[in-house]
């Protein structure tokens, strides 16, 4: 059985005539003939009663015609779903990001130009945002620092500095600039290993051979800046990650300054999917207009 002959079938039947059918699938009535007849001895069946240039159903031809009708009906719904999210109407798409302060702005742009493709987030730190795009546990990601991999496709999307973040009324509060070496008998707050303001943080010490004892590691930025507000030691924040509290002071450090670079990242197979292309392409706008 071939979806050809199928196909013939079913219009023959629909028009009651092989040429009016054949004129349907703008092919010739002997091709049309050809496939029908293929599909009746295929079979052992007779489908149609041929007479005076018409084609009546047998029972078993009205059998199969009920059952080609639903298949046919199935087949344009699920090319208009395609074409549909084709255009961007439909669809789904899972982003998986290390933070709210990169992705919202382009998240709230994507959902702007196309309202009919649902979208997730999953939050996490930069390690696992890199692990979900390359175990395809997400679709595109928006992290920083990314390391380079044959897999992916990593565009830059801004560059920020690593502050300090000083509770309000400590020595260091009304400093314009900080030194690392300056804080390494204070007591530290430090997100967790995997994420990226760790891993900048830790790169720069020991690229100056610093070391530090006394830490308090947290696992979110919200949490760091609540423990330097209530006084538990000086925490680090790239600086779009401040947000206004009159109980904490950031200073820049001198060592850190754009020492960031937020990406958005995704597969190379999955680029070729035209709604992960679009949000790839909106981001690498934004890209453009911060550079101008």
């Amino acid at each position: 059985m071939r979806h050809s002959q199928l196909r013939a079938f079913d219009a023959v039947a629909r028009e009651g005539s092989f040429a009016r059918g054949a004129h349907l699938l703008n092919l010739s009535p002997p091709a049309v003939t050809i496939q029908v007849k293929s599909l009746e001895e295929a079979y052992g069946l007779t489908l149609f009663i041929r007479s005076g240039g018409k084609a009546i159903l047998t029972p078993d031809g009205q059998a199969l015609y009920d059952r080609t009708r639903r298949f046919f009906i199935e087949e344009e719904e699920i090319q208009s779903y395609l074409s549909a999210s084709s255009a961007l109407e439909k669809g789904y798409l899972k982003i998986a990001a290390d933070g709210p302060h990169a992705a919202l702005n382009i998240i709230a742009a994507f959902r702007e130009k196309c309202p009919g493709i649902k979208l997730t987030v999953a939050l996490g730190n930069a390690e696992t945002v890199r692990q979900d795009i390359l175990a395809q546990r997400a679709d595109v990601g928006i992290t920083a620092n990314c390391p380079e991999s044959d897999r992916l496709v990593i565009d830059e999307l801004s560059v920020q500095s690593m502050i300090s973040l000083i509770p309000k009324g400590h020595r260091f509060s009304s400093r314009k600039e900080l030194s690392l070496p300056e804080l390494m008998c204070e007591p530290l707050i430090l997100r967790e290993r995997g994420s990226n303001t760790r891993r900048v943080f830790e790169g720069a010490i020991k690229e100056l051979s610093l070391n530090y004892e006394n830490e308090l590691e947290l696992g979110s930025r919200e949490a760091v800046r609540e423990a330097v507000a209530v006084g538990l030691g000086i925490g680090f924040l790239f600086e779009h990650e401040v947000l206004g509290d009159n109980r904490v002071v950031a200073v820049p450090l001198k060592e850190l300054a754009s020492s960031n670079r937020d990406m958005v990242i995704c597969l190379k197979s999955q680029l070729k999917r035209r709604v992960v292309e679009s949000f790839v392409s909106l981001a690498r706008t934004f890209a453009e207009l911060k550079v101008t």
